[in-house]
């Protein structure tokens, strides 16, 4: 699939022409469903598949016994060791261990018979004792010879005692981050169909397009330039969507079997019990602060939980909390121990901005709370500690497995400054200062981006005059084929129109894929540097044709003039080049975070009013498209902070199975939001000076809003908001904190998001009334002049 041109990229979705993988529709197609455990943790005593395979429509049931070898989803990035003995099976053997493991599948002639076929599946499991609390000393969900330690990190620098004695302030907080997950509007799903020469085409993978392939072609035994990855549309996908999950494999494996396309979309139920989870962590966190307000150090014990299994992702989870915990200051000490603990839940992958909503949240709060006892000004607080301008390149090092750091640009005080400035930062802290219901918070947060060391693109002009824009990465809802189009206009010196670009295919041969805000950094700069190749290569061919010299050559939209001739651009087709960008370090953006929300003291209602997002994003592309990431993620990060949370009960049940009980924030609950983008500070690591911008809207927002409820409340030091969601119960608590506070803490019996659906049903109501009597009023004077 294509997009030509700025106003047909940005019309054609709006237009319903769009192809995701739900509309891939082919010849003799069957649907697939996927039998899923029921139990949290048990061992398999038998799979019944006899009512199953009667049921009208169905072509067969499926279960680990019907293969050779069962495959197990392989780590993609940080395998810890031991890591590899507690890898997830495509189909669960002889023990399941959370409620959604996929246990058989079934395959039917529609959706409707698989869906029927499904629920006649008889799986009888002798349950075991589920493992919900990470921190518990519980006995191990995989044997007796592994624990459920998947991964351990102990990260230190400097004296972190001698800190703690000289500080003082010390502030000692357990701070604990919900599980949430991403919910992209489209949910997963896969169609998978074997050709008669034996290749595999595949519709659905976007995020790891050549990983998907080359993992497909390992567990099913084939040649990996057999295997065919074509580009749909996506529907959002912020970190879990585009994963390799056990559907991944059973789709085509169930194609081959049967020797007919097959197709799965996932519904709104499998998504929030089967699709990976994120940030549900526990930190038990102290921070020494000096007198005059130096930060001296912190210690933390972080344990995240991370479900059943390692998803593909590994132990990086982990190992970003370490890495995000110390943000832009200038440390003296610290001392970390992370672990990620397996669980009797849902696995756990990356979500938007993954570690970043909850270390930052954590430092954040308790630098505020440091503050408060300080009786410092938190903004002055914060600037005091910044890394200062002449120490960037700033070096961060761990000592253990995890690899040196390095900010490699920004001066933070300066950009803070203007972030205060631009935002109105002082109007909002007096308004906080003259309303008692309104609070004030603020937060500061570094943000890597362009990880994945490579990616190339190819650029092509064709016999037509149009230039053919191609990349592996997708586009997934993040403006990547708009970028590529800015970028290649620019470079080539031509309209939009007479670019395509083709994106999202294993067709292209190099790339890396689509994750970690990296589009911009790799891919943009990629097809720089193709197009750039290619207007030199069209010069020195115009030059060889006319024998102009090379310099006397100029470039116009359609073609070249040199000296008396003019050489559109389709005489010199064809031409190729190909672009790459390489880098094994990723670029840091520096920004803050500000905002003005009021508190209900009673219900604990938080209306957020006003949220402040800026960003140093090195260079923006397309500064709408910048600011309409840091918008979308803001709002995003507002729903983490707020409403969305995953639990469980004590047996390991999801007790949040539909949209009914997973809250997302609406237009409604979304406040005003003024982005400040800085492009003063360019990345030195790529040619462009660009830096990734679609995650660092979610960085900062928790802690910002958790800072603006506690200053609602005038408590200062107080230790409150150390909980997400900030759950109109753990908010109405702070009352008890609080002096001045007017009564006891109410029972909360509305959310945020349903108080501020009862205001639109009572402004409604009262619109739909008043027009009822205006028009009862406007009758009777009718009857009335028509009687006369």
């Amino acid at each position: 699939m294509t997009a030509t041109g700025l106003h047909a990229r940005r019309w054609r979705l709006v237009r319903g022409e769009g192809t995701y993988v739900a509309d891939v529709a082919l010849s003799d197609q069957l649907s697939l469903g996927v039998v899923r455990s029921q139990d949290a943790h048990g061992y398999i005593r038998s799979i019944g598949t006899a009512a199953a395979s009667e049921t009208p429509g169905v072509v067969a049931v499926l279960t680990a016994r019907d293969l050779d070898v069962v495959p197990h989803i392989p780590v993609r990035k940080t395998p810890f060791p031991g890591m590899e003995h507690r890898l997830q099976p495509v189909l669960a053997t002889e023990r399941v261990r959370y409620v959604g493991e996929p246990v058989a599948v079934v395959l039917a002639e529609d959706v409707y018979a698989a869906e029927a076929a499904v629920e006649q599946v008889d799986v009888q499991v002798d349950p075991l004792p589920a493992v919900v609390d990470a921190r518990a000393d519980a006995p191990s969900i995989y044997g007796d010879d592994l624990d459920n330690v998947l991964c351990h990190y102990h990260a230190r620098a400097g004296d972190v005692d001698a800190a703690f004695a000289q500080a003082a302030v010390v502030v000692r907080e357990t701070f604990r981050t919900g599980r949430h997950t991403g919910l992209p509007i489209e949910t997963r799903g896969l169609v998978a169909r074997w050709r008669e020469d034996g290749d595999l085409e595949v519709w659905g993978p976007a995020k790891f397009v050549h990983w998907t392939r080359g993992v497909l072609a390992s567990m099913l035994d084939v040649p990996v330039e057999r295997v065919h990855c074509h580009r749909v549309d996506v529907g959002g996908m912020f970190g879990p969507r585009g994963e390799f999950y056990p559907e991944d494999f059973l789709v085509p494996w169930a194609a081959r079997v049967v020797g007919r396309p097959v197709k799965w979309i996932e519904d709104r139920r499998e998504h929030l019990v089967a699709t990976n989870h994120s940030r549900e962590q526990v930190h038990d966190y102290e921070l020494a602060v000096a007198a005059d307000g130096t930060l001296l150090g912190y210690r933390d014990r972080v344990v995240v939980d991370m479900g059943a299994y390692p998803r593909p992702i590994g132990g990086r989870v982990p190992e970003l909390v370490v890495e995000t915990l110390p943000g832009p200051y200038r440390w003296h000490t610290f001392d970390v121990v992370c672990e990620g603990v397996a669980s009797n839940k849902t696995p756990v992958g990356t979500v938007r901005g993954p570690a970043a909503f909850e270390a930052n949240f954590v430092r954040e709060r308790a630098i505020d709370i440091a503050a408060g006892e300080l009786g410092a000004d938190p903004v002055a607080l914060r600037r005091q500690n910044l890394i200062p301008r002449h120490e960037i390149p700033y070096r961060r090092e761990f000592a253990c497995e995890i690899a040196p750091i390095e900010y490699d640009s920004g001066d933070y005080p300066r950009i803070l400054d203007r972030i205060v400035a631009e935002g109105d930062i002082a109007g909002m802290r007096n308004r906080a200062r003259v309303r008692r219901d309104v609070g004030f918070g603020f937060a500061c947060f570094v943000e890597p981006s362009g990880i994945g060391v490579a990616e190339t693109v190819a650029a092509r002009l064709d016999a037509h005059g149009c230039f053919e824009l191609s990349t592996s990465a997708s586009e997934v809802g993040q403006g990547l084929e708009e970028m590529i189009l800015r970028v290649a206009t620019d470079a080539l010196g031509v309209a939009a129109s007479q670019c395509r670009v083709t994106s999202g295919s294993s067709a292209h041969a190099g790339g890396t894929g689509t994750f970690g805000s990296r589009g911009a950094i790799f891919v943009g700069n990629a097809i720089h540097r193709a197009c750039t190749s290619l207007v030199q290569e069209a010069r020195s061919e115009v030059a060889r044709r006319t024998s102009v010299p090379f310099d006397e050559i100029r470039a116009e939209p359609q073609g070249w003039v040199a000296g008396a001739h003019v050489v559109p651009w389709a005489a010199l087709a064809p031409l190729e080049a190909h672009g790459g960008h390489e880098a094994e370090e990723p670029t840091w953006g520096f920004g803050c975070h500000a905002v003005e929300a009021s508190v209900d003291r009673g219900t604990g209602i938080v209306d957020v009013q006003r949220l402040v997002v800026g960003y140093d994003c090195g260079r923006a592309l397309d500064p709408a498209a910048v600011v309409g990431q840091l918008a979308g993620a803001a709002v995003q990060a507002l729903g983490g902070t707020m409403l969305e949370e995953l639990v469980f009960d004590a047996v390991g049940q999801p007790q949040v199975t539909s949209l009914m009980d997973y809250l997302v924030p609406t237009a409604c609950e979304a406040p005003e939001i003024m982005a400040v983008v800085c492009e003063d500070e360019p990345a030195p690591g790529n040619p462009l000076g660009v830096k990734g911008a679609g995650e660092a809207g979610v960085a900062g927002v928790a802690p910002a809003i958790a800072n603006a409820v506690v200053d609602a409340f005038g408590l200062g030091a107080a230790r409150g908001c150390t909980e997400l969601p900030l759950r109109p119960e753990r908010v109405a608590a702070l009352s008890t904190l609080s002096p001045s506070a007017p009564h006891a803490a109410a029972s909360a019996a509305m959310t945020p998001i349903v108080a501020s659906r009862v205001k639109r049903i009572v402004a409604c109501a009262t619109i739909l009334a008043v027009g009822a009597f205006g028009a009862i009023v406007i009758g009777r004077r009718r009857r009335r002049s028509s009687s006369r």
